[in-house]
């Protein structure tokens, strides 16, 4: 394993930030005299703080992605996280304890909900659970380093992940049987320490709940996670309407995509969630082949749709606030990290030239363009971005709004079939939600004690029977236990229902574009300004939208999406 110091764009310069550093500016702040006039500076003051120390957090826990066998940028991750982050959590919470407790305090609109997320904060906060968010971080690093590392061993090569997902779309169903038994034989490599790493963290996570008094780590997350608006039965009818409404029609889509392959059976090959083969048994599209025609490209589309996203994409670009493309020892994941300091976006991601990969990248530069506008637009750090019911719907109806502007990729019968394997993605990617959330529901509300590997791998089959029934695993039960070893499950617990929330958002962001595009396009960009000032039900009015996920409004949307299709199930 190479311990040689990575390259890494200007924008991931590391700061070398210490506690000797911080510490002054965080006992001046506790030795303020404060009072209701003073107040709104203080938190302003504090904010400035705060963008510094959570962009030296988020550079360091950047670099150690891009390079995961890179023991510099990993050793620098985990000092950071044993020892700074614990001290600076401490320092936040004294501060959080000062101003909400100050009497006659009346805060301006946008440090309304900031209050109100403190005093929530303040109440499950306890000193005690600082080291075990260190523990829960290093383990954190022991999944994306186990991922990160694996390679699928096929025909003599060493792929990555994002390369055997393109390969899973070949018209060759023996080349793809092959490459999917080859990726399982990898995952099942490194399951048994997925396993372990995972046991650990959820009894460090029970720890925490019972630390902070909560009977079960569902309780004390769903503080941590500020959910005001619904509750865990709301999550539940959610899963119900999802299995009455959209699973059925799932189920349709893949029976008209078996006999578009002319198979008997669909089997895990020949259809992957993550990665759709075309129905129709055509040969994968490649509408580009390097990461700077993909940059290039997505540039022009940014553009057509909005001329200031276009820019802003092009500013991002020249930055180097990005790095796409797919490499040995990369975590394999996408995701968009704010750099609040500088009020910059860093995009990551794993392109290998699929049109997956251009869904993706609208869908990352949907988070960063919120991420971007709303660090310009609010003036406290904690309303950067918004509430996680709500932070998916600029990325997800990114997606959708771009579809009509997708011409440097794709000539117009390609865009019509782009648009048509969208729908099926979101068909199919909202049964694997439930799943997701329902296993969570699960795990998270029993005793830790209780669950071993046997009783995850055999929910796991069991729920994906309920939402994705299909195609059938006979023969894999093994390899279909361990599906519940995904990213979120170990990097951020509970959240997932919010993609779901978003999908009701995104559809119906599309579905007024058809009548209204330019006025849907500005209540988008609108609403992206407004950041985490407001609550979730108002961000969704903001965008035009209203914040519900009852059955008749998912069978109304599935309805929709039926429309859209050139020959409709």
């Amino acid at each position: 394993m190479s311990t040689a110091t990575a390259v890494f764009p200007s924008v991931l310069t590391d700061l070398g930030i210490q506690w000797s550093a911080l510490e002054p500016r965080y006992q001046a702040l506790q030795e303020r005299p404060l009072t209701p006039e003073n107040a709104t500076q203080f938190l302003l003051d504090w904010s400035d703080l705060q963008r510094e120390a959570n962009e030296a957090f988020t550079i360091l826990y950047i670099r150690a992605d891009l390079n995961t066998a890179d023991a510099h940028s990993r050793e620098a991750y985990l000092q950071c996280i044993r020892d700074l982050a614990p001290r600076v959590q401490s320092a936040d919470a004294a501060l959080k304890t000062r101003i909400v407790q100050l009497e006659g305090y009346e805060p301006p609109e946008d440090a309304r909900l900031i209050l109100k997320r403190f005093q929530t904060e303040q109440q499950i906060f306890r000193e005690e659970n600082l080291p075990l968010f260190t523990e829960l971080a290093e383990l954190s690093q022991q999944y994306s380093q186990l991922t990160g590392s694996m390679l699928v061993d096929f025909q003599g090569e060493q792929l990555t992940v994002s390369r055997v997902e393109q390969l899973l779309l070949s018209p060759d169903r023996q080349e793809r049987e092959g490459v999917w038994k080859a990726w399982q034989k990898a995952r099942l490599s490194i399951a048994a320490k997925l396993d372990g790493v995972f046991l650990k963290q959820l009894r460090l996570r029970q720890q925490l709940a019972h630390n902070a008094g909560f009977s079960h780590f569902q309780a004390y997350q769903w503080k941590n996670l500020h959910r005001y608006d619904y509750t865990p039965q709301d999550c539940l009818q959610f899963h119900q309407s999802i299995e009455q409404e959209v699973v059925p029609l799932a189920r349709k889509l893949l029976e008209k995509h078996r006999q578009g392959l002319g198979v008997a059976e669909l089997k895990p090959w020949d259809f992957y969630w993550r990665s759709q083969l075309d129905s129709q048994n055509r040969p994968a599209l490649q509408p580009f082949k390097t990461v700077e025609e993909l940059q290039s490209k997505a540039e022009q589309v940014f553009t057509s749709l909005s001329p200031e996203l276009g820019r802003q994409f092009a500013q991002f670009r020249q930055q180097g606030a990005m790095d796409l493309g797919s490499r040995e020892n990369k975590m394999g994941h996408a995701y968009c990290a704010p750099l609040t300091r500088q009020k910059l976006p860093f995009v990551l991601q794993n392109v290998v030239g699929m049109s997956n990969d251009v869904t993706v990248t609208l869908h990352e530069f949907g988070h960063a363009f919120h991420a971007y506008t709303s660090m310009k637009h609010q003036r406290f750090f904690w309303n950067t971005l918004s509430a996680t019911e709500f932070v998916e719907v600029p990325s997800q109806g990114m997606e959708c709004l771009a579809l009509p502007h997708l011409q440097a990729f794709y000539t117009p019968e390609e865009i019509q079939r782009i648009t048509e394997a969208q729908i099926s993605r979101v068909v199919h990617v909202l049964p694997w939600i439930a799943f997701m959330d329902a296993f969570q529901d699960w795990i998270y509300t029993q005793d830790a004690s209780d669950i071993t590997v046997e009783k995850l791998d055999q929910k796991c089959r069991e729920l994906l029977g309920r939402f994705q029934p299909e195609p059938s695993w006979a023969g894999f039960e093994q390899e279909l236990g361990k599906v519940w070893q995904y990213y979120h499950m170990f990097n951020t617990p509970l959240y997932y229902i919010e993609y779901a929330f978003s999908w009701v958002g995104a559809l119906t962001l599309w579905k007024h574009s058809l009548q209204d595009p330019q006025k849907t396009l500005q209540s988008y960009l609108s609403a992206i300004q407004l950041g985490d000032s407001c609550s979730v039900p108002e961000l969704y009015e903001a965008a035009g939208l209203q914040f519900v996920f009852d059955r008749q409004t998912v069978h109304g949307l599935m309805d929709f999406l039926r429309s859209q299709l050139s020959d409709p199930v």
